[in-house]
């Protein structure tokens, strides 16, 4: 039985063109073109009462309406693939790629022709993306299981660090707890700070090496948190070795926050000194998991 493609536009011209190219292999219905009028939760109904294999349709810019009724089909019936036919004007290049980003397999222009047309549905309909094929098919149960999983891991995750934060604020331990922060920028120093001390940490700052190194000596935090880069040129890798290095005190826990994820490999290679390196904090969770992390340097 041949695939069924839907067809939907507004133009008698191209509905015509669009069929002779297509007969040959697929069973092509006709149906509405967008229409604003309506809403698109009841024009995508109309698309899955028709069980199209394919939707070929207009593409209507304005409020987004064609993408919209996409979505209301594909979130009930993900495997039916959707391409468009640009509008006249073109639409703007912005909108193609933010339809695309959403799911359209293809934007096509009106004057395409058959061979570059016919491409494009062969590769919409069994392409692997669309995973048609029943040995690729997805175990929606088996998913489900393993969603279910990850929720309780992360809850697990949470809940390991809350119970991390909360015994820093009891008396049991009574190991220092004295932190430096080095930052050049007031606003994460005073984040850092607030957080530390709601830990019952005693949290110094510094904003510049010269400053950081002459409290490490004096004060002996267990703990530096540091900034990756630095004044003067200068590093977090390279206050680490000064720190550890050249006026060898010890033991200090050294934790370095980058925004930069892809450096965190480099800056924890082996005779750094670096203890730990984790993204800069930016929301309540990330905040837990900061201080569950910087309380190892209590334990270690």
């Amino acid at each position: 039985m041949n695939s069924k493609i839907l067809l939907m536009t507004s133009s008698d011209e191209y509905r015509g063109t669009i069929s002779g190219y297509l007969a040959d292999q697929f069973t092509v219905v006709e149906g509405q073109a967008p229409d604003p009028a309506q809403a698109p939760e009841a024009q995508a109904e109309a698309i899955l009462a028709a069980a199209p294999d394919l939707v070929i349709m207009d593409f209507f810019p304005e409020d987004a309406l064609s993408v919209k009724i996409m979505q209301d089909v594909t979130d009930k019936k993900p495997k039916v693939p959707f391409i468009f036919v640009d509008s006249d004007p073109p639409a703007a290049r912005e909108i193609v790629l933010m339809a695309i980003n959403e799911g359209a397999q293809a934007f096509i222009r009106r004057n395409i022709e058959s061979v570059t047309l016919l491409n494009y549905v062969n590769r919409a309909m069994r392409g692997p993306s669309r995973l048609r094929q029943s040995e690729h098919s997805i175990d929606e149960e088996r998913l489900e299981a393993l969603n279910a999983r990850l929720t309780r891991a992360k809850t697990r995750l949470n809940n390991a660090q809350k119970l991390i934060c909360f015994l820093l604020t009891t008396p049991l331990s009574n190991q220092a707890r004295r932190a430096l922060i080095l930052s050049d920028s007031a606003y994460q120093r005073e984040l850092l700070k607030k957080h530390l001390e709601d830990s019952n940490f005693v949290a110094l700052t510094a904003s510049n090496v010269a400053e950081a190194v002459a409290l490490v000596i004096a004060e002996k935090p267990r703990i530096i948190i540091s900034d990756y880069e630095l004044d003067d040129g200068k590093t977090g890798v390279d206050f680490c070795r000064e720190v550890k290095f050249v006026h060898k005190i010890t033991p200090i826990y050294f934790v370095i926050c980058t925004a930069n994820l892809d450096r965190i490999a480099s800056v924890l290679v082996p005779g750094n000194g670096v203890d730990d390196c984790i993204q800069k904090p930016a929301s309540p969770t990330s905040l837990n998991e900061f201080l569950a992390r910087v309380a190892l340097g209590l334990i270690i």
